[in-house]
């Protein structure tokens, strides 16, 4: 006579998949957490200063924003450094970064011709030779909240 041999139990591992997908999400949420308190907080508004957060380890708070109606270099440069000695900013600051906003009325024209009037201011500061912007990396932008003629300058400094 054949003998029967007892069926053996196999573990079951797969209850314990829902465990292993809930703690890698813990993790990455704890990774995620540990890390957005680094991250600037950019400030708003087109006129005076907003709050830019530390920048690469610099302690460098606060951003510039300015108008202009047209394109005037020694203005430009006289609010620059206007805007660091009254921060109280090393004399050696330099514009990080430049967000250039050319207004436009949107009855008359499309966002392009705002951002083509600001590509043209960044091209003249660019020709101008303005000592501040040697190495700013520049973005351009539209608002139909600015006159079509005017031009926002959103600058963020950084020490040398």
């Amino acid at each position: 006579m054949r003998k029967v041999r007892p069926r053996r139990v196999e573990e079951d591992s797969t209850h314990q998949g829902g465990w292993l997908f809930a703690d890698s999400f813990l993790a990455l949420m704890v990774i995620f957490l540990a890390t957005i308190s680094f991250v600037p907080s950019i400030g708003g508004g087109l006129t005076g200063t907003g709050n830019i957060g530390n920048i690469a380890g610099g302690n460098y708070v606060k951003g510039l924003n300015i108008a202009y109606e047209k394109f005037d270099a020694v203005q430009i440069q006289k609010d620059i450094e206007g805007f660091i000695i009254g921060e109280k900013l090393p004399r050696s600051s330099k514009v990080l970064f430049a967000k250039i906003v050319g207004g436009y009325d949107p009855n008359i024209e499309g966002e392009n011709e705002a951002k083509f009037r600001a590509l043209i201011f960044s091209a003249e500061i660019t020709k101008a030779e303005i000592e501040y912007f040697q190495n700013a990396k520049v973005d351009l932008g539209a608002s139909k909240l600015l006159k079509k003629n005017q031009i926002v300058l959103r600058l963020t400094l950084s020490p040398q």
